[in-house]
């Protein structure tokens, strides 16, 4: 883990005591605090020479911190896309990357049909936690040029923050609220990053092999099926992955300032952004992978 601090002076936002002769001055340095600790268990049944079946079963839970996900290669993209509440703190929070609960099996049958020549279909399964992401205001909330990357405080009930709106902007936000106990739960107090998680992800693969004669004597091909996703071929609405990719967080009001009378922040309201369904690890857009896909190969043995 990497930790970032920023100073703010002739290129970002206005701050008091700064110092006019300098920009954006980064300073990197190490922590010690992140960590992650895996637990696994697991059920194995092998081919025999009794049967043509094979079947595992395991599950891996996992607890992994971070003081930043470190998303980018250069610290200054690094630093601006870490979700904090203070921004310069160096604060432990669950991996973006955290996959907590994972859940794989395979099924597995084999039988020679003729000669020596081994058909083969396996299928296989996971199912795991969505990845995490983190609730943040869905503007500039702390003045330091950067949208996306600061942790939204959560009210605790009608009256502890106003809304543009008024009152029907209030009640909406608080009915929507309502329906996201995950992000209620922190009433009173920011969200701390990557606290909120995805739908849970369930995905089935197969594989279709069979042997085949060589050239020459003692010498085997095969020919294979990859059919990844199979839940997606045979229904458009299964085998959906809700993950928030790349940038991994929810955006859920606009912060337009403080109430110099009460002191009280102020929001904005609309409607939050949402995950799609595809799982944008490499690029932040869709990648198709909650799309079922086809693969087919060949192997020369001698």
């Amino acid at each position: 883990n990497l930790f970032w601090g920023r100073y703010y002076g002739t290129t970002g936002t206005a701050r008091a005591n700064r110092d006019d002769a300098y920009g954006d001055v980064l300073l990197l340095d190490t922590t010690d605090k992140g960590r992650t600790r895996q637990f696994t268990a697991s059920l194995t049944k092998p081919f025999s020479e009794a049967s043509d079946w094979s079947w595992s079963l395991g599950y891996t839970y996992t607890d992994a911190k971070e003081v930043s996900a470190l998303t980018s290669s250069t610290a200054t993209s690094g630093w601006n896309n870490n979700y904090v509440f203070q921004a310069n703190a160096d604060a432990l929070s669950t991996s973006r990357y955290e996959i907590k609960d994972r859940i794989s099996a395979s099924l597995n049958w084999k039988h020679k049909f003729f000669g020596d020549y081994q058909t083969s279909v396996g299928l296989f399964y996971e199912g795991r936690s969505g990845r995490p992401y983190s609730w943040v205001y869905s503007n500039d909330m702390n003045g330091d040029s950067r949208s996306y990357n600061d942790l939204f405080y959560v009210p605790t009930g009608p009256g502890d923050v106003l809304f543009s709106g008024g009152a029907a902007m209030e009640k909406s936000f608080f009915d929507w609220l309502a329906k996201n106990p995950d992000l209620a739960r922190y009433a009173g107090q920011a969200a701390p990053q990557n606290s909120g998680r995805a739908a849970w992800v369930n995905t089935f693969d197969i594989r279709i092999s069979q042997e085949l004669p060589g050239f020459f004597k003692g010498h085997k091909s095969e020919i294979w099926l990859d059919i990844q996703n199979v839940g997606n071929l045979l229904n458009k609405d299964w085998g959906h992955i809700y993950d928030y990719g790349f940038y991994a967080d929810q955006g859920v009001a606009r912060f337009v300032g403080v109430d110099q009378a009460s002191g009280k922040y102020i929001y904005d309201f609309t409607t939050p952004t949402s995950a799609s369904y595809a799982n944008a690890d490499a690029d932040g857009f869709n990648t198709g992978v909650s799309q079922w896909s086809l693969q087919l190969g060949f192997r020369y043995k001698f």
